[in-house]
């Protein structure tokens, strides 16, 4: 998507859009990709319906458009919206490279990162659903259903396409942590949750642990009981680096006073309460990959929920810290994405 080459060019291009966005008018263009031509219309947000951040909605040009939605958000700490719209566009090259050939709608809420009081909006930290009512990210998530809600009303009375009720989502490092989060909180409407680098903060659904890697303070957050039903009907992909836990943070320690791996949000207190993160290691282990393996097998075996874990040898978290995992964000989400579709054509 030759639009998110930064240049100087590119960079008037996105100034523009942003201004317009922010004024609250939308803005539409055309691009092409792995030769399927899109729409690509930047979504202002749109206070009348309760949505107070923007969103990309990307529709192929084709008759034969894909009735399953794909989403996944940015995944860069800014609060910028230049900067989030440029992150955006990469994440619509991601989505398209992983849904090539099936012509499907991608669509991408901008999220900042963190504001001024520390809230990690990208994880869905559990400040978040602490905001009064009056605050423009109050109910973030339930922001983020409207969205999709209004993608669909798109889809329907301008391309005639009745989407399927629940979305494969997607998402990795950050937009990961999103995309296990956002699960937890709206099961209901997912089909697929395809998670990368993510595997230090995988919620169990117990009582004894705190939102967001238990549901112990769920009915308090969210002013209804958690829906184990529709959460035991995701078939969830994990996928890691088998050296995720060897890039170690430069302010952050375990129990031992050792630099804890960086991607361990069960000690990122922006993330995770630290005594949340606490209890999780204290009931499961202080070691990420035998933590997680011990939480995946309760998940199957008590909780019955439909998780696989693929652990790729030799990988770290990504390519700037060595021999990185960069390309299975493509590779392994498109694999299970191209899976289902052919289920469907085949029935």
């Amino acid at each position: 998507m030759v639009m998110y080459i930064m240049n100087d060019k590119v960079k008037i291009i996105v100034d523009y859009i942003s201004k317009e966005i922010s004024s609250g008018e939308n803005c539409e263009l055309n691009c092409t990709l792995f030769e399927v031509n899109y729409n690509v219309v930047f979504l202002a947000p749109n206070p009348l319906k309760k949505i107070n951040i923007p969103s990309i909605l990307v529709i192929p040009k084709s008759d034969k458009i894909n009735n399953r939605l794909i989403l996944e958000v940015n995944n860069c700490d800014s609060l910028d919206l230049t900067e989030m719209l440029i992150d955006g566009g990469l994440v619509v090259q991601k989505l398209a490279a992983i849904t090539n050939g099936c012509y499907s709608t991608m669509i991408i809420p901008i999220l900042p990162s963190i504001n001024e009081n520390g809230i990690y909006f990208q994880h869905l930290s559990k400040e978040c659903f602490e905001l009064p009512e009056n605050d423009k990210y109050f109910r973030i998530d339930e922001q983020i259903i409207r969205i999709i809600n209004e993608a669909k009303e798109i889809l329907k009375s301008k391309y005639k396409v009745t989407c399927l009720d629940k979305i494969f989502l997607n998402g990795y490092s950050s937009s990961g942590v999103f995309a296990q989060r956002f699960s937890l909180i709206h099961p209901e409407i997912i089909e697929i949750a395809c998670i990368g680098g993510a595997i230090g903060s995988i919620p169990i659904p117990s009582k004894k642990i705190g939102y967001p890697l238990g549901i112990e303070d769920f009915d308090l957050l969210f002013n209804r009981p958690f829906d184990i039903k529709n959460y035991s009907q995701i078939k969830f992909v994990y996928y890691v680096g088998e050296l995720e836990d060897k890039m170690k943070a430069n302010n952050r320690f375990n129990e031992d006073l050792l630099p804890c791996p960086m991607h361990d949000m069960s000690y990122f207190d922006k993330s995770t309460p630290l005594e949340v993160g606490q209890k999780q290691r204290n009931l499961f282990g202080k070691n990420m990959f035998a933590r997680i393996n011990k939480i995946i097998g309760i998940l199957t075996k008590i909780y019955g929920i439909n998780i696989k874990l693929i652990v790729i040898p030799g990988r770290t978290h990504n390519n700037q810290s060595g021999h990185g995992v960069n390309e299975f964000t493509i590779r392994i989400p498109a694999k299970f994405y191209r899976q289902i579709s052919e289920k469907e054509k085949r029935l």
